[in-house]
């Protein structure tokens, strides 16, 4: 590793997608929604793949270990982690079993995804100079960039598609929901949209050639995300307590 200030961003990247992880995990434990089980995945694929980049990074691409973990970095973090997290999204304002549909076919475009990447050729010249970059030039072209491109689409339209639909719906209201003011919501849904569409960019920008700054747009592209989610939270822990304390109210009576 000739450059050790290449790995900086990758690393912020590290300890933001496993925090955001780690949130959503135990929220998902503790409430047991579906759309927050698909989005622990989407995140924990985001945490493990920037990690598998680091070490990547940290053993030499070119190395049989280093090929093997670019690899997995760019399944899980190229290829499903931005479709999964739509079909978190997806799973919030559908019908259960129009989820259970998305994730039957998820299921299995994120298989052929795997197939596809794991057997694509490798451009070594392009690994070895893959620190700091996003490598989007490192697998030759194939039948894997098309797969890699739907599920991208996909998956950032209906994050961003479902941001904008309740950013919509809490905008026509304006009104206060649980002891939560709709505004605040408002704005954790502008702050969502904004992230994704950050994340989506530094991918789609890595493509056209702007790799020095994908980490980097990632890293803000998370933070921003984090913020959003965090701040959507805290309208379900407000209702929450709002729930029980109507119970306890009732139980009284």
């Amino acid at each position: 590793m000739n450059n050790p200030t290449s790995l900086i961003y990758p690393i912020v990247n590290v300890i933001v997608t496993a925090l955001f992880a780690g949130v959503v995990l135990r929220q998902y434990l503790q409430r047991h929604r579906v759309y927050q089980l698909y989005w622990s995945i989407a995140l924990t694929m985001a945490f493990v793949a920037t990690l598998a980049y680091v070490c990547m990074v940290v053993v030499g691409p070119t190395s049989a270990a280093g090929v093997a973990l670019f690899r997995l970095y760019y399944v899980l973090g190229a290829a499903l982690m931005a479709a999964w997290l739509g079909l978190g999204s997806l799973a919030l304002v559908t019908k259960p079993n129009i989820a259970r549909l998305c994730l039957i076919v998820l299921s299995l475009l994120s298989v052929l995804a795997i197939v596809l990447i794991a057997t694509a050729k490798v451009d070594m010249k392009a690994l070895s100079q893959v620190a700091g970059k996003a490598g989007a030039d490192v697998l030759e072209s194939g039948a894997w960039l098309p797969t890699l491109i739907v599920l991208n689409s996909l998956g950032l339209l209906a994050v961003a598609g479902v941001a904008v639909y309740s950013g919509w719906k809490l905008y026509r209201r304006q009104s206060s929901m649980s002891g939560f003011r709709t505004s605040n919501l408002l704005w954790a849904n502008v702050l969502i949209l904004i992230g994704a569409s950050l994340i989506g960019a530094a991918g789609s920008l890595a493509r056209l050639g702007l790799q020095n700054t994908f980490w980097l747009i990632m890293a803000f592209g998370w933070c921003v995300f984090f913020v959003g989610v965090l701040l959507a939270s805290r309208r379900t822990v407000s209702a929450d307590s709002a729930s029980q304390q109507a119970s306890r109210r009732t139980a009284r009576a």
